[in-house]
């Protein structure tokens, strides 16, 4: 049986028990203590591989928010238009496509929010755009403004907790703030964690806080961490165990394995991470 779908069993079993389950699976749920997958190690996506083009372009180093533009209007992001987490493309435009091991985080067709793209899905191919001017700091595999995560406090506790919503904040017209077809990812006020924000919603134009750095460039080091952030990162659980010995013992993000929003502590599994499954 494929390892991702043997997790995702478990998981759906242990999240059906607790009644939280939502009608996209496991994708944008986050982690209870006493779930089944706390304590898996998670790997970070280290700089293996390449696929051409400007040195150091890597084939899941980079991470890239960028979205297939099926909308009406061409050129324009909209309420249409598929949004993509890839982990590796091409920094040139023309060949930013959709590859396997995508993550669709907003449903297209048959494709629910969370499903990651195989060989033989008919999107595969398909030319993407990012949802910002391209600019050093987001080819690095940092987002910065106005592509960023953000959490909303709801639950009344100080920082980033377990019932507070996270959501990507896309091109907002007011930064920090949720706005038009930024994307949920996790559910809220009966909003599944894929859907997109439109102005009406009860969640609109509230104010979000950042996470630090959601993909650091070393997992082990970085700026000192002020009290009103959430140290955060993407990473991996190597279901199949694929390694390359360069750098030593890097982990291969691949079929089979399963990508979490990891909070602290980054590394492992724990209650708050956010399956992006």
């Amino acid at each position: 049986m494929n390892n991702k779908l043997s997790i995702c069993i478990l998981l759906c079993l242990a999240i059906l028990a607790s009644g939280l389950a939502e009608a996209q699976g496991t994708y944008g749920t986050k982690v209870q203590a006493g779930d089944p997958d706390v304590g898996l190690p998670l790997s970070p996506f280290a700089p293996i591989g390449g696929i051409g083009g400007v040195p150091p372009v890597t084939t899941q180093w980079l991470a890239f928010v960028s979205f297939w533009d099926v909308g009406a209007t061409p050129g324009l992001f909209d309420n249409q238009d598929v949004v993509y987490l890839q982990f590796g493309s091409s920094i040139g435009t023309a060949t930013r496509i959709v590859r396997a091991n995508n993550i669709r985080l907003t449903g297209w067709g048959n494709y629910p929010a969370g499903s990651y793209v195989k060989p033989g899905d008919s999107d595969i191919g398909q030319q993407l755009l990012p949802s910002v001017p391209p600019n050093t700091a987001s080819f690095r595999g940092v987002f910065v403004p106005p592509i960023a995560f953000g959490y909303m406090e709801v639950d009344g506790g100080q920082g980033y907790g377990l019932g507070d919503p996270v959501y990507l904040d896309l091109a907002p017209a007011v930064a920090g703030t949720t706005g038009t077809n930024d994307v949920r990812i996790t559910s809220f006020a009966g909003f599944p964690a894929g859907s997109r924000v439109s102005n009406a919603d009860s969640d609109a134009a509230r104010p979000l806080l950042p996470f630090f750095n959601p993909f650091p460039l070393n997992p082990n080091a970085g700026p000192v961490i002020t009290i009103s952030l959430v140290n955060a990162a993407l990473s991996f659980y190597n279901a199949n165990g694929n390694i390359l010995p360069v750098p030593p013992n890097s982990a291969v993000f691949d079929d089979g394995d399963v990508v979490y929003f990891d909070v602290n502590p980054i590394g492992s599994v724990s209650p708050n991470d956010i399956r992006l499954f």
